[in-house]
């Protein structure tokens, strides 16, 4: 699966943003520029992915 981002606009005004198929701060790095361009960001919720070691080609933390 490759990553993406969902971004829900809601009825209220709100918006809802989800990163599918991230793992480790890559997500950060992604969703960064919507999160700018739309404004405060409220109620952020990390899954466990976030909290998973990434590692390069050779087996090492990248």
């Amino acid at each position: 699966m490759s990553p993406e981002i969902v971004i829900d606009f809601l009825p209220d005004g709100q918006e809802s943003m989800e990163g599918k198929g991230f793992r480790g701060k890559a997500c950060d790095d992604a969703m960064g520029v919507f999160e700018k361009a739309l404004g405060v960001v409220q109620n952020r919720k990390n899954k466990p992915e976030y909290h998973q070691e990434v590692r390069n080609h050779a087996g090492q933390r990248a």
